[in-house]
């Protein structure tokens, strides 16, 4: 019996040795696969004033910068009547926190050369100087404007135009108006996006990083009051007893007396935080519980490294 457990042991092991020299043949004969094209990035032999303008602004700033939201459209053969077949990608850019709601968006394009230098330097010098590099997107879509439409049953309707649009690969920001603005209304214009960029990354964020400041309103998101005020003043001061400081809405419309989501409530406060200092939130709202959100939700942002 003996004789037989070492003569299998043997025959094990000369199979292990045989299969170890196959493999190592085989490993000879591989060709490392090239690497993806990277859509995002100007191709690196470009020398016109569009790509040259991507390849700088990339190398300042770590992300990439786009003026159209189609990635490529490759020719990748042709069929048997000569047709060419074209593969094409385009960014899918917005950011949805519910699976009950769809939105489609529509971009108009910057066109001209200097427009788009103009643009990338509003980016660069008024909002990139307060994003750490957790809240730069990995590219930016500069566009003339961006229109909202709500998705059903395959039917696209009118919703809204945007000042821009989250996403995980790219936000997309519409930028036409920027063009005819002195330097106040610039500066203005920075700090509302700011604010919406930032509101839009904070909610984006794994529960435990929001957990401090969600604790204080969990028991009221998505329900509804006993009372039912009868005009915008008294379903206001209704959210701000309980602590909110924005209603609920559904399709542009408010619904009396029910309170915020989470997400609402979290942009909301990302939106103030960057919009306006303690003094203000004091003066405005006079409500301990508000302050208390303001200020968890203000070293939140801070953490994400966000600079004032």
């Amino acid at each position: 019996m003996k004789k037989y457990k070492t003569l299998e042991i043997l025959v094990y092991c000369c199979f292990i040795s045989i299969s170890l020299f196959s493999c190592g043949d085989k490993e000879d004969d591989i060709t490392p696969e090239a690497p993806a094209k990277n859509y995002f990035a100007a191709d690196i032999n470009a020398n016109d004033e569009e790509s040259l303008l991507k390849k700088e602004f990339y190398k300042n700033n770590g992300c990439y910068l786009l003026f159209n939201d189609t990635l490529r459209h490759d020719s990748i053969g042709e069929k048997p009547n000569g047709e060419i077949i074209y593969q094409t990608e385009t960014i899918d850019v917005p950011y949805i926190m519910s699976s009950h709601a769809y939105f489609a968006y529509k971009y108009t394009y910057i066109k001209d050369i200097e427009k788009k230098r103009a643009a990338a330097d509003f980016i660069e010098k008024s909002i990139l100087p307060h994003l750490s590099a957790q809240l730069r997107p990995y590219s930016w879509l500069l566009v003339n404007s961006i229109t909202k439409y709500a998705v059903s049953d395959n039917t696209y309707y009118y919703d809204s135009e945007q000042s821009s649009v989250v996403g995980n690969r790219a936000t997309a920001i519409a930028l036409g108006d920027i063009f005819n603005m002195d330097e106040a209304d610039i500066q203005q214009f920075a700090k509302t996006l700011s604010a919406t960029i930032v509101a839009d990354k904070v909610a984006s964020q794994d529960a435990s990083i929001i957990t401090t400041f969600t604790k204080f309103s969990n028991s009221f998101y998505d329900t509804t009051s006993q009372t039912t005020p009868s005009d915008d003043e008294s379903n206001m001061e209704l959210m701000q007893e309980s602590g909110f400081i924005c209603p609920y809405t559904i399709s542009g419309f408010t619904l009396y007396g029910n309170y915020p989501s989470k997400v609402e409530d979290i942009k909301a406060f990302a939106k103030l935080v960057v919009e306006n200092d303690e003094q203000y939130v004091k003066d405005t709202y006079n409500n301990e519980i508000i302050l208390e959100k303001y200020m968890v939700m203000k070293n939140i942002i801070l953490s994400l490294g966000y600079k004032f």
